[in-house]
């Protein structure tokens, strides 16, 4: 049985746990060398950064606020706790759940959520902000939390395997024996394995490894500099890009052609910093053509 196969296998079984399959990825991204894919799986895998950017299905969800209460006739446990009692300032943020955790630990929360019979996970605020949100009159606030369904969790579960299916069958339809054997060059073009990445893993946006998600949004020219710059492509190219899309009424016309045309000879110079494929292809996504 091909890996491929494998992992096509392995996603549509329930019985095989999101980590089994993720761990079978991680020898595909080595295979076809490809550093995006590899970081994704890691993450997944071991859990996010804060600084890192998540994927949109881990969040930010809408929570509901819940309290433990202390007053005059005791305590009181998971109080619904009205959003004008939050601070203006950090109220929107308050109720805003994300996932940074890796899938162990979401399955984790969910069986724990069940065998408790319980109805939600969350995390707990700052006591600090439980200090000063008022819940009923004549009693202090010890515990303020967001929670949710266990059911999100199990949704973000649910992408992970979709998302790694699609990624394997789109990689077969271009080589089947893609994972099979790590040859000397990936099996794979690294710019072709970069579309297929960028639409089953971030759905159309584009992200650049190694370790980081940067994406560029269509028509957001910001997103697209900071692309580039995380991809080595040096300030005053980034300005000429920034020039050509400006002269060319953004669309991709004979200045912006020219900029892309340079791109081998600017990636030949620049000692594997800037990976040709990736750069291109952000550029194309920018203009809504990839």
């Amino acid at each position: 049985m091909s890996l491929l196969t494998d992992i096509q296998n392995a996603a549509l079984d329930p019985k095989t746990s999101v980590s089994d399959l993720l761990r079978r990825c991680q020898i595909l991204a080595v295979r076809l060398r490809h550093e995006p894919f590899k970081a994704w799986v890691g993450h997944e895998l071991n859990g996010y950064p804060d600084s890192t950017e998540l994927p949109s299905y881990r969040g930010p969800f809408q929570g509901e606020l819940k309290a433990n209460i202390v007053g005059v006739q005791g305590l009181w446990k998971n109080v619904s706790v009205p959003a004008s009692n939050i601070p203006a300032e950090v109220r929107a943020e308050v109720h805003a759940l994300r996932f940074f955790d890796g899938v162990a630990e979401l399955v984790s929360m969910v069986e724990e959520a069940t065998r408790a019979g319980e109805g939600y996970v969350g995390r707990r605020l700052p006591a600090e902000l439980a200090a000063i949100t008022p819940v009923w009159q004549g009693y202090n606030t010890i515990e303020l939390s967001v929670v949710m369904s266990p059911t999100i969790l199990s949704g973000i579960l649910d992408q992970v395997r979709s998302k790694a299916l699609e990624f394997a069958l789109e990689i077969e339809a271009e080589n089947p024996k893609a994972g099979d054997v790590a040859g000397p060059e990936p099996a794979l073009p690294v710019a072709r394995t970069n579309t297929i990445f960028q639409t089953a893993i971030w759905g159309g946006n584009v992200a650049v490894g190694p370790g980081a998600q940067v994406q560029v949004v269509q028509g957001d020219l910001a997103s697209l500099m900071r692309f580039l710059e995380s991809g080595g492509v040096e300030a005053s190219d980034r300005r000429e890009l920034e020039d050509a899309i400006e002269a060319d009424g953004h669309r991709p016309g004979s200045r912006v052609r020219t900029w892309l045309g340079n791109l081998p000879f600017k990636a030949a110079a620049s000692a594997g910093r800037i990976v040709e494929g990736a750069i291109s292809a952000a550029v194309l996504h920018y203009f809504g053509l990839k």
